[in-house]
């Protein structure tokens, strides 16, 4: 492996390893290459080789087993807010968005306007 002038030498291991991840190299449950392997490709000791591994724990790319080595993640499913979740922020946005605009007709010199009946379900439809 070629090095990188001022970049230490754990963190460019943890750049290879990174891009063979992202670059689907190294897919989901595939195990990365032992320390010991490492060790030896790169030149480097085994301090420097924890450190690399460490770094790509700490982003959640990898996850340790003691004993069995180490294994790429799946990626985190983002989190979705729930329905009433959404629901709720809706409301509280329209709520806002009526007392603005209740300011802006009283500044004009207006009367706000009365909210139109709702129409039930089956009117609607």
């Amino acid at each position: 492996m070629s090095a990188k002038p001022g970049r230490p030498r754990y963190l460019q291991i943890a750049d290879d390893l990174r891009s063979r991840i992202t670059s689907g190299e190294y897919s989901p449950g595939d195990r990365i290459p032992t320390k010991a392997s490492l060790m030896e490709q790169w030149g480097v000791a085994l301090n420097t080789v924890d450190r690399a591994v460490d770094e790509l724990r700490n982003d959640g790319l990898i996850e340790t087993f003691h004993g069995v080595g180490s294994f790429v993640r799946a990626p985190a499913e983002p989190e979705h807010p729930s329905h009433e979740d959404e629901l709720e922020d809706l409301r509280e946005r329209v709520a806002r968005l009526e007392t603005q605009m209740m300011d802006v007709y009283a500044n004009m010199g207006l009367e706000y306007p009365a909210p139109a009946p709702r129409k039930s379900a089956k009117e609607a439809g």
